[in-house]
């Protein structure tokens, strides 16, 4: 079986520079380190895999820890370190103690990439990672690999146990990908808000990987209209589809852009407290006194109540500044696709547009009027029709906060 880690490519290609020091948890026979070694990185090795196979049954696993991993200079401070997917197998008491173990050597900003496996068919001991080629790895069935039982940890048990490390992006289900493996990056006493995309990041790599096709690529005259009208270094919200985009584009043409999949939060909040559930503030994971500039909904609207798109106006008026553009788009035929689909903006300010549902489901928007009735608080500012790659008629509409 085959993993495309666009984790492992973004560090190489976009996050890691010359100079770099690399702490790699894994074993030396996977390939990365000499991907590294050819930045011109420092790279450091603590084989955990050969921890498990020593001490899986000793009394005492922490002092085990310490004993296994080799001492350090006082001054030596890690840029990133590689988990692989040992963390599934180590017990949360044993991760927290390697996380104090290493604090002397982590400094803000550190980075931790780790995969965690999802599935319901965990495998029984760590895999063995063999580098092919465009970090493509084959998993290896080593039979010198301890049997360890993955422990099947969710991303918020290993937060609380990781002390001064958060959430800074993750990667699943893109092509290539193993589908049940996520890839996570960790970040040491981070002082980003969650969810602002910075240039580096994990999300810059997708296209690394995939060619966008050209009968994909569709321009919107209301984009365009859209991001001519922002100021200088604007602040922009995209509120599409998160996982497996390429956002690279949008961040080079604004100052900072936050990035929330509402339709998943949507759905979250769906499933915890019933389907009258609305939008709330809490669904927005930047600093509440951010001030928006732009707003791209793209198709979220058409999966939305009436009291819900009203609810969403409003806390969107709340968190924008005067004159700020609110971009989306509505499907125009009596049914629409029942998921919203995947935009990317593209350098040339064309939009690829992929993942479009073959399900359909019925059309619950009104007409514009009773769209503009639910948003008060917003003018029209530039209105346009287009067609979408799969043949679908949809309106553009660009609206401005009033003042």
């Amino acid at each position: 079986m085959q993993h495309r880690s666009f984790g492992l490519a973004a560090l190489t290609t976009e996050m890691v520079k010359s100079g770099d020091r690399i702490l790699d948890l894994g074993p030396l026979s996977s390939g990365t380190t000499q991907a590294f070694l050819g930045l011109n990185c420092q790279c450091h090795i603590e084989d955990l895999v050969e921890y498990l196979a020593d001490n899986q049954h000793r009394d005492d696993p922490l002092a085990a820890l310490e004993e296994h991993l080799l001492p350090k200079p006082a001054n030596l401070k890690f840029d990133v370190i590689l988990c692989w997917d040992l963390l599934n197998f180590l017990e949360l008491d044993v991760i927290q103690h390697l996380i104090r173990l290493l604090q002397p050597h982590l400094k803000q900003g550190t980075i931790l990439h780790t995969m965690r496996y999802t599935g319901r068919n965990q495998p029984h001991k760590p895999r063995r990672f063999r580098l092919l080629d465009n970090f493509c790895f084959e998993y290896v069935d080593d039979p010198s690999y301890p049997e360890v039982a993955s422990k099947g940890h969710s991303t918020v048990t290993l937060l609380k146990c990781m002390d001064r490390f958060s959430l800074f992006n993750s990667l699943m289900k893109r092509e290539g990908m193993d589908q049940n493996v996520t890839e996570h990056f960790l970040e040491y006493d981070s002082t980003t808000s969650r969810n602002q995309v910075r240039s580096g990041g994990a999300s810059d790599v997708s296209a690394y990987f995939r060619q966008v096709r050209d009968d994909e690529r569709v321009l919107f005259a209301g984009v365009g209209k859209a991001l001519e009208a922002l100021p200088t270094n604007a602040t922009v919200l995209d509120c599409g589809r998160k996982n497996g985009r390429n956002i690279d584009a949008l961040k080079k043409k604004v100052g900072a852009l936050y990035v929330e999949d509402l339709h998943a939060s949507l759905a979250w909040r769906r499933k915890m407290h019933g389907e009258s559930s609305d939008f709330s503030a809490s669904m927005f994971s930047f600093d509440p006194g951010t001030k928006l500039d732009g707003v791209f909904l793209w198709d979220l609207l058409n999966f939305c109540s009436a009291g819900q798109i009203e609810a969403l106006g409003e806390l969107l008026a709340g968190r924008m500044t005067p004159g700020g553009q609110l971009h989306f788009l509505v499907y125009k035929s009596s049914q629409h696709p029942e998921r919203p689909a995947m935009f990317e903006l593209l350098e040339d300010e064309r939009v690829a547009v992929t993942g479009i549902s073959e399900s359909r489901t019925d059309r619950s928007l009104g007409n514009t009027a009773d769209l503009m009735r639910l948003l008060p608080g917003y003018r029209l500012f530039s209105h346009h029709l287009a067609r979408l790659p799969s043949g679908d008629a949809v309106q553009e509409f660009v609206l401005q906060l009033k003042g």
